[in-house]
C-alpha cells in the first residue's frame, strides 16, 4: 500500500510464494500497528495458528554423533559360517556379539528421527601418537587399518560442529601412503573436506553401495578351539608384537603396515624412540608398584 500508516496483511500468500525465499517469519497479534498507532482491525477475539510443522534448522549439525567400529557393516552381511570364516579375524571372532550390538545401535540411531553421524573408526592403536597422519573416510566398510584415540576425537569434534556430517555412517582410519606421514590430517578443514565428499546413508545407492543391510542377532559365540585358532593367525600375531600390551585383534586384509623408523623423519624417529622408552619406563614403575 501507498499508504505508509497502514499495513497490508493479506500481501504475502505462502501458498503460492516460494518458501525457499523467505528467511525467517514473525507473527503478532497485537492491538497496536507497526508505528504504535491503534490497529483497526484489533479487536478482543480468540485465535487460532494451525501449522503442519516447524523446521527451525534447514540443515541441521547432528544431534549425536555414535562411535561404533569398522567391521560390524560387514559383519551384519554374513549369512553362513563358510562367509564367516573367510573373513578377517575380529569379525571371525566376534567376542560376545559385539559387532551385532554395536550395529543394533547403529540401526537404532538411524531409526530414530534424531539428526546423527555415525564414526566407525578401525582399530586403535597407541603407536606413533606423537605423528601427524592423513586420515582416510570411506564407506561400505570395506576397509582396515589403525588410528589412534586423539585422532578419533578430532573426526568426532568436527562432525558435531558441521551440518555435512549429518545422516552419513562413515569408516576412518590413518592413511597409510608414505606421504601421509608428516601431513596433519586432523585439522577442520581437511576433516570438513572429506565428509562433504561422502554421501548420506539413505544416498548411499546414488554411488553404488550396498544398501546397509538389517540388524541381526549375534552368531553362536565360537568354541575354545575355533577362538584359540583365530588368535594364532598370522594376522593377529603380527600385530600383537607391533603392540605387544595391546588387546585389538586384528582387523586387516594383509599382516599390517608398520611405520618403522626408516620412515620417518630424523627427529620424527627420535621423539618415537623417546616415547616407547617413556613408556616401557612406565610399565617397569607400575610393575614394580604392584609388586611392592
Amino acid at each position: 500500500s501507498t499508504n505508509a500508516n497502514f499495513a497490508n496483511y493479506s500481501a504475502l500468500n505462502l501458498q503460492e510464494t516460494d518458501r525457499s525465499d523467505i528467511d525467517y517469519l514473525n507473527i503478532v497479534l497485537s492491538k497496536f500497528e507497526f508505528n504504535g498507532l491503534p490497529n483497526p482491525s484489533g479487536i478482543p477475539s480468540q485465535f487460532s495458528l494451525q501449522l503442519e510443522s516447524i523446521e527451525g534448522v534447514r540443515n541441521p549439525k547432528p544431534q549425536i554423533v555414535l562411535v561404533t567400529s569398522a567391521a560390524c557393516e560387514r559383519n551384519a552381511r554374513i549369512e553362513t559360517k563358510e562367509q564367516r570364516n573367510a573373513e578377517i579375524p575380529i569379525v571371525k571372532l566376534n567376542p560376545n556379539g559385539i559387532l551385532n550390538w554395536k550395529y543394533k545401535g547403529e540401526d537404532a540411531l538411524r531409526q530414530s528421527g534424531l539428526a546423527y553421524s555415525i564414526v566407525r573408526p578401525c582399530g586403535l592403536t597407541t603407536l606413533n601418537e606423537t605423528t601427524d597422519f592423513l586420515l582416510d573416510l570411506k564407506q561400505g566398510d570395506s576397509i582396515s587399518g589403525a588410528i589412534s584415540r586423539k585422532e578419533v576425537a578430532s573426526i568426532v569434534s568436527t562432525a558435531l560442529s558441521t551440518s555435512i556430517s549429518t545422516g552419513k555412517t562413515y569408516e576412518v582410519r590413518r592413511a597409510e601412503a608414505k606421504d601421509a606421514i608428516g601431513v596433519k590430517g586432523t585439522s577442520r578443514q581437511t576433516l570438513s573436506n572429506q565428509l562433504q565428499s561422502l554421501v548420506k546413508d539413505n544416498q548411499r545407492y546414488t554411488v553404488g553401495l550396498p544398501v546397509l543391510p538389517a540388524a541381526v542377532d549375534p552368531p553362536a559365540e565360537l568354541t575354545d578351539e575355533e577362538k584359540q585358532a583365530v588368535l594364532n593367525d598370522p594376522r593377529v600375531v603380527a600385530q600383537r608384537k607391533r603392540e605387544p600390551n595391546s588387546q585389538r585383534v586384528a582387523g586387516r586384509d594383509d599382516d599390517g603396515v608398520s611405520i618403522s623408523d626408516e620412515t620417518l623423519s630424523p627427529n620424527v624417529a627420535a621423539q618415537q624412540q623417546q616415547q616407547r622408552q617413556e613408556q616401557q619406563q612406565q610399565q617397569k614403575q607400575r610393575r614394580s608398584a604392584v609388586e611392592w
